[in-house]
């Protein structure tokens, strides 16, 4: 399919920009500078960025733990990002919530649970409110493969079709439930795309390697949903490179099989080559947007660890209304 060069650099721009904050994530997390987990999404941003690039304003968000960065496209500042990610009070939630937790209500983000699963009855009931109030908008309902094994995601996905809700259901098929592979956990080759037929819901199954593979599939499912037809699914599927969590050792899989994804099958990399290719986008260039994104990150992690933590009384704010 031929896209305007804009769009591609700008699809690339946030590809780029996503696997970047990742990188530099887990480089802070192995520096001991972020105090708590960081669950590392590098090599599997296209699932999400594809995705992402058929919303619209007014749409909802339930995000998954990873890639921690999408807040970033959806638009959370930079100061914000880093405010929670390093327990600061100038994060989202003045540093309580931490990696797994950032991202605002404003920018369409739903938050999450600390149970993986329940977020879809959230996103469920946030189709509902879309529409009972006639909005042309969507949710989209990001869980991983392991996820989708799980019964609150299957009692969601029954209201949202008997309700004929708009809700986009995505699954990131990184073939890994923390150290469980799909192959010993999940009965069909497909995670959810080929479970959506019990629910009357259309699914398709994309290369999450690819970003613009994603972003066509995701445009199709998503115009199915918009146009009020009812819930539709997409599944993508690719690799997770890094452990469940960064300190994993990943003793349950082949070294080598996950070298073969990261040198073949890297997101990033096969787009710039591409567009490369295309006269679209140079190294040059490219290395130019590397340098002032990591510029500004640091100035964004300095003002960060700049500003303060919160106080041991401060810490139940906003628990109680």
């Amino acid at each position: 399919m031929p896209y305007p060069r804009e769009f591609l650099r700008e699809i690339h721009k946030n590809l780029l920009e996503v696997r970047l904050l990742e990188e530099k994530m887990k480089d802070l997390y192995a520096q001991g500078r972020v105090p708590g987990h960081v669950h590392s999404g590098v090599g599997q941003e296209a699932s999400y960025v594809g995705v992402l690039s058929t919303r619209r304003a007014g749409d909802y968000f339930k995000l998954t733990h990873r890639p921690t960065a999408l807040p970033r496209m959806l638009g959370t500042p930079l100061e914000m990002f880093f405010g929670e990610l390093l327990a600061k009070k100038t994060g989202n939630s003045g540093g309580r919530g931490g990696s797994l937790h950032i991202g605002e209500l404003r920018t369409g983000v739903l938050g999450m649970s600390g149970t993986l699963g329940c977020d879809t009855g959230v996103a469920v009931g946030a189709a509902l409110t879309i529409d009972m109030e006639g909005r042309d908008n969507i949710v989209y309902m990001f869980m991983g493969d392991g996820t989708s094994s799980r019964g609150p995601v299957y009692e969601a996905m029954n209201l949202a079709a008997a309700w004929k809700l708009p809700v986009l259901f995505i699954c990131e098929n990184n073939q890994y439930a923390i150290s469980t592979h799909a192959s010993v956990s999940i009965p069909v080759k497909n995670a959810l795309a080929d479970r959506a037929a019990g629910f009357g819901m259309p699914s398709m199954v994309a290369d999450g390697t690819d970003v613009l593979a994603v972003y066509e599939a995701a445009a199709e499912m998503s115009r199915y949903v918009r146009d009020r037809r009812g819930p539709a699914v997409l599944e993508c599927q690719d690799y997770r490179w890094r452990g469940h969590f960064e300190g994993d050792q990943c003793a349950y899989r082949d070294s080598a099989v996950t070298g073969e994804w990261m040198e073949k099958r890297d997101c990033v990399k096969n787009l710039e080559a591409m567009l490369a290719e295309q006269g679209v986008l140079t190294a040059e260039e490219a290395a130019s947007m590397r340098a002032a994104f990591d510029a500004e990150m640091e100035a964004a992690i300095a003002c960060a660890e700049a500003a303060p933590s919160m106080t041991p009384d401060e810490i139940c704010d906003g628990l109680y209304a």
